[in-house]
């Protein structure tokens, strides 16, 4: 398999004292890329090409470096190139060369599916296999919650619309990426959680089914009262954060005077709490109160798993009641406000990734959201549309077009 390498014209030199986030991507077997070598500049770069040509795919590597996982939502081994499981070992992996203001960085995901079964077709094998995600930070091999974050990104997608009118498991993932970036220790509090959670329906199934005493369930009932406090403090507060940033950007946005703001809404009544500690008791006392409805269901019934929060214009709730216009620039001044909070976080300044968002948006708009982003050290646009010069201007920009999963021009 021959990769595409394309950094032979980048250089750097005259960038020097300034970070940059993403200097060098390379691609192998990952979506439809069988190979790829690509460095990336400081400053706007705009990535054009036909619908289905890979565009989406460099921005999710990109993200994947950030997040730990697909932009998308999407399992692990959909991230891994199809016809790679026509070898006997599929494996896929993006590596990403980051500069921060603490240093370099190389970032490293590997996607491994196990040993070809006999006699299976490469398409049966990709639709049945389990992939194994490993990474690796300066060629030291890390758990996923010390990976995540490292990279700071934010993406902006067209399919954003839905995240405050889908299901609730959308807004709940949203809000733990954007903690994860931010908040030291989130990303291992949440899989600690999970290990916890997952240990208690197991016993809550148990005791159901006559074979686990329910006196067990104490302990677990501790243990995760503790980290579901945790998860949820950290949430509230960046969520608080982020409400603060976002109205006045979603005032420029729209040109209107209403009131843009979020509201978290517990799955269990938690009212005023003074510190973590209180509010693990709350979640405590909320076990012991519907142990028998927990224990008739078979798992749990409240905790951060089952948490929302919703998005109000003027007390109007965007995500039942707001037009298609509406709910999408309330995404947007989210993400922006994003953008802003992990700059006020965090040294570094996020990679702005935004997939094919400029076309669903009139002139004034896409004026405003570019005015925001142009000043962050990396942005990398995605289009179908060859020209943008309405909102760039005179603006330099590196343009690269993607074909089937190739770079077929670059400049």
């Amino acid at each position: 398999m021959k990769t595409q390498c394309l950094c032979a014209n980048i250089t750097y030199s005259t960038l020097r004292g300034r970070p940059i986030l993403v200097r060098r991507l390379k691609l192998s077997n990952f979506r439809n890329y069988a190979g790829l070598d690509l460095c990336l500049g400081r400053g706007v770069t705009v990535v054009d090409g036909r619908n289905g040509q890979g565009k989406t795919n460099l921005l999710e590597a990109i993200y994947l470096m950030a997040i730990g996982r697909s932009s998308r939502g999407a399992a692990d081994r959909q991230m891994v190139r199809s016809g790679a499981f026509e070898d006997f070992l599929a494996h896929a992996q993006v590596v990403g060369e980051a500069v921060t203001s603490s240093g370099g960085l190389s970032l490293q995901v590997d996607l491994s599916a196990g040993e070809r079964i006999p006699g299976a077709s490469g398409e049966a094998w990709h639709e049945a296999q389990r992939v194994q995600k490993t990474f690796r930070v300066n060629g030291v091999p890390k758990r996923s919650s010390d990976f995540v974050g490292l990279l700071k990104a934010v993406m902006f997608a067209a399919e954003d619309v839905d995240l405050l009118s889908g299901p609730p498991t959308l807004r709940r993932r949203y809000l733990d990426i954007l903690t994860s970036q931010i908040t030291p220790g989130f990303a291992r509090e949440a899989q600690d959680y999970q290990r916890v959670l997952t240990q208690r329906n197991h016993l809550l199934k148990s005791i159901r089914e006559r074979a686990a005493k329910e006196s067990e369930l104490e302990f677990w009932d501790v243990q995760l009262s503790i980290h579901a406090a945790r998860i949820i403090d950290a949430r509230l507060r960046v969520m608080n954060a982020l409400d603060e940033n976002m109205d006045p950007i979603h005032r420029e946005l729209s040109g209107l005077n209403q009131t843009l703001s979020l509201k978290y809404s517990p799955s269990f009544e938690t009212g005023h709490y003074e510190d973590v500690r209180d509010l693990s008791k709350m979640m405590l006392d909320g076990f012991r109160e519907i142990r028998r409805r927990e224990i008739g269901a078979g798992f749990c019934l409240i905790g951060p798993h089952r948490d929302d929060f919703s998005a109000k214009l003027d007390g109007m709730d965007v995500g039942s009641f707001a037009s298609r216009g509406q709910a999408r620039t309330a995404i947007l001044a989210m993400k922006l406000g994003e953008a802003q909070l992990i700059g006020e976080r965090v040294r570094d300044k996020p990679v702005m990734l935004l997939d094919d968002v400029m076309s669903e948006l009139d002139e004034d708009r896409r004026r405003h959201v570019f005015d925001r982003i142009r000043d962050y050290e990396q942005v990398i646009i995605t289009t179908a549309e060859t020209d943008l010069s309405d909102v760039m201007g005179d603006l330099p920009v590196r343009r690269i077009s993607i074909d089937a999963g190739r770079v077929v021009a670059s400049g």
